[in-house]
């Protein structure tokens, strides 16, 4: 999760030195997971790069195609240059991405089953949590809605 913060900010970062509205924040830039993915590869990673920090643990996604929003282990939240930097970017995909916390984590949930889930803010920060945090707001951060 860390490096695709770091290929995203670099993107974000490259925008703003050039005044390309094409290089910003996936929420800025039509809020779609493959327009987020597009614009990371090939300049900021390789899509074998991409497919792998997107893969699970012990399951990678086949190298080479770019997976469709909801076939990684890692969801994505469309944050915009407007964006707090508490705002939740990324996430583990068994993480229910509500304020309230949505649904009790499912023991068969990917990646990490009901163990716990990560997320990673805007400002760079992230935290390893359990299952009964999933509502906490003041540990999560503040969300938008999941890029699709």
């Amino acid at each position: 999760m860390r490096q695709l913060h770091l290929a995203t900010q670099q993107r974000v970062l490259d925008g703003e030195t050039t005044k390309d509205p094409n290089l910003d924040w996936p929420g800025d830039t039509g809020g779609t997971f493959s327009n987020w993915t597009g614009l990371l590869v090939p300049t900021y990673l390789s899509t074998n790069d991409l497919c792998k920090l997107l893969s699970e643990p012990e399951k990678a996604v086949p190298p080479g195609k770019i997976p469709a929003m909801f076939d990684p282990a890692v969801r994505v939240d469309a944050v915009s240059k407007n964006s707090d930097g508490n705002t939740v970017f990324l996430t583990s995909a068994n993480f229910p991405n509500t304020p309230t916390g949505g649904d009790a984590l499912k023991a068969s949930a990917k990646p990490y089953g009901n163990k716990g889930f990560v997320v990673f803010r805007k400002a760079g920060d992230s935290a390893i949590l359990l299952p009964e945090q999933t509502g906490k707001t003041n540990l999560i951060g503040t969300y938008g809605p999941l890029l699709r």
